[in-house]
């Protein structure tokens, strides 16, 4: 663990108390939890993108309410840097606190959230995990709430770093049937050739999302691009055999969970 559990980020004076607070409790929760062996583990399957504690999601989250309740609540202005400060922590469980408490106050953020610092910490230590639970539900309940945002999102597809993109594609993940399919399609339109597996992996699951709302629309897109990479392709594939099977539209809010890229 950290040497330094109370660390405060270099903007300290501006960083609101609760930020300490939350912190300095989370971390108290979070070190009788501390697992080595297990962290080992988690740091490999994470291809050392960051050390880890040992704590399973269930714990965490247990640890996490404690902390929410021994502190009281955030207040909205308390979000955004203090997600900036538990990303600033070495370990890997505070990074998804970070995207745990950014998810439980999206619907409140104010719409400058999303480029700062939300555009930043998905470049920060970025890996899958970290760049997916931002996405949901952080970003894409910012970017239905606030639908300028939407520029943004066509400014990160538009960049040739794999991390916005797959935030891109994969930015209303969750809506279920208030997905907007055309959208949706002309982001993984403009990557249709995109060999690389974070990439083409967000498209996949996109096609595999719509095909519970509009299967033929994946269908015609699936047919219209051949070069589109190997596992896309699968997975959109997965997504039409089962609509196929149970041809019933999704309802807001269920999209795939527990998916994962290993």
């Amino acid at each position: 663990m950290s040497d330094h559990p109370n660390a405060q980020p270099a903007d300290a004076e501006s960083t609101p108390s609760w930020y300490r607070e939350y912190l300095a409790a989370l971390t108290a929760e979070f070190q009788p939890l501390h697992d080595p062996a297990r962290a080992e583990q988690m740091r490999a399957y994470m291809k050392d993108v960051s050390p880890f504690l040992g704590i399973g999601s269930g714990p965490r989250r247990q640890a996490q309410r404690r902390a929410l309740a021994s502190v009281g609540p955030a207040a909205v202005e308390d979000v955004a840097p203090t997600m900036v400060a538990l990303w600033a922590q070495p370990e890997r469980e505070y990074t998804y606190a970070a995207c745990e408490l950014f998810g439980r106050h999206a619907a409140l953020l104010p719409a400058s959230v999303l480029t700062d610092p939300v555009a930043g910490l998905l470049l920060t230590k970025p890996w899958w995990d970290s760049v997916d639970s931002l996405g949901t539900p952080g970003i894409s309940t910012m970017v239905r709430r606030h639908p300028e945002l939407s520029a943004v999102i066509d400014d990160w597809s538009a960049t040739d770093d794999q991390w916005l993109i797959r935030a891109a594609i994969q930015h209303q993940r969750g809506l279920g049937a208030e997905t907007d399919v055309p959208r949706v399609l002309q982001l993984c339109g403009d990557h249709a050739t995109d060999r690389r597996f974070f990439v083409a992996k967000a498209i996949g699951w996109a096609l595999r999302d719509l095909s519970r709302i509009d299967p033929t629309a994946v269908a015609k897109f699936v047919a219209d691009n051949p070069d589109l990479p190997p596992v896309a392709r699968r997975e959109a594939v997965r997504g039409l055999e089962r609509a196929a099977r149970t041809p019933t539209p999704a309802a807001p809010g269920t999209a795939a969970q527990g998916d994962r890229d290993d």
